[in-house]
Order: structure tokens, then sequence, then C-alpha cells
């Protein structure tokens, strides 16, 4: 397995081919299937990574033998890097993929002098915050947002110390 950044817009198509499987898969225990299509539509189509990649953020592939395994991306933000996205397929988790992510993040951290990852979870999504609290991010706060068409994000914002 090795990690490495999306470059070029073949990249991002297999990124956002990939996205449209695991997000159907991963959020429809919490989501509707209408928000779910909804937010694949303005997080992660091929024009929504294009614009987030005009405002700074960087996506990552963990590939093996010239299969996208997982993809990630993240956005440095004041002194905190923000986890935007981290998507395993099906498949492939219980790997080791995040834990191997979540340290490549934190050395990006130590390169670029941030002390801490954040990222926001539904807080339906109890598989990913057992995830997370088991790797050691924090619960900081929880939130409420509009994303559009009468859909809301009922969040915890979670972080992680470097």
């Amino acid at each position: 397995m090795k990690i490495r950044e999306v470059c070029g817009e073949a990249d991002i198509r297999r990124m956002t081919k990939v996205a449209e499987v695991v997000w159907r898969e991963a959020n429809v225990t919490f989501c509707t299937p209408e928000q779910v299509e909804y937010m694949i539509e303005m997080f992660q189509s091929y024009e929504a990574v294009m614009g987030q990649l005009v405002h700074g953020y960087r996506y990552f592939l963990v590939e093996e033998d010239g299969e996208i395994l997982a993809y990630f991306g993240v956005q440095p933000q004041g002194e905190r890097l923000f986890l935007s996205k981290f998507y395993i397929q099906k498949e492939h988790r219980g790997r080791g993929i995040f834990s191997m992510g979540l340290e490549f993040m934190a050395e990006l951290c130590r390169e670029q002098q941030l002390d801490t990852i954040y990222l926001t979870v539904n807080r339906n999504n109890t598989h990913a915050c057992e995830v997370y609290l088991h790797k050691g991010f924090k619960i900081a706060e929880e939130a409420v947002a509009d994303i559009g068409c009468g859909f809301v994000m009922d969040d915890y914002i979670m972080e992680y110390h470097v």
C-alpha cells in the first residue's frame, strides 16, 4: 500500500467514481438516499473536488497494485488541518488504512507546523465515531449545519492533537 497525492484530471475522475460507491454504501444507514445523492453532487463530484482544490484542499489516494483502496481530503485552516473526507472501500476496511493515513496526516501537520487534525462526523455514524475515538480523537463540540435543499449535517467536531 502507498499514499500519493491526487494529480490531474484522470486521478480526480477515478477518485470520484470510487466516492460514488463508497458514499452510497457508507452513509445510507443514517442519511436518506436523497441526502446521500445530494451530498455526492455537492461534495464529491468531479466539479466539487475541482472547486475544493482551488480553495487549498489536497486529496490523497491509498493504492495497491493500481487499485484505489481509500482516499482522503485535507485543508490547512489556521493552526489546524481539516480532514474533510476519509473513505475506505468496504472490502479493504480493517487493514490499517486509516492508521496509515492518520500518521501521514500527522506528518503533514508537523511539516506545516500545525498542531491539530480536526473533522466533522455525523453523530449517527456510530462506527466512524468509534474508530475516531479509538484512534485518539476527542469530541470538541457539536454542530448542526444547513447544507441546502432542506438537508442538515448533525455532527460532532472531533480533534486529534499531533
